[in-house]
């Protein structure tokens, strides 16, 4: 009787569960484009607003340094 009650316990979970998954699933796209967008926000904060140009230039030159070494 236990396990019946169990088994049962267990459908109505995976029924319900199923029926709210594209709910589930859309809270949990908004949320990751949603900390996408703050970090990029923020990222570019961190760009533009409190690194120098030189220090800009630098991480540039890098990227390109390590893109050409790649290709090699």
């Amino acid at each position: 009787m236990k396990r019946a009650l169990v088994i049962i316990v267990l459908i109505v979970a995976a029924i319900g569960l199923l029926m709210n998954l594209d709910l589930v699933l859309g809270m949990i796209v908004n949320s990751l484009i949603f900390l996408l967008v703050i970090a990029a926000i923020l990222y570019g904060i961190y760009y533009f607003f409190i690194l120098t140009e030189d220090q800009r230039k630098y991480k540039k030159a890098l990227r390109k340094a390590r893109r050409k070494q790649r290709r090699k």
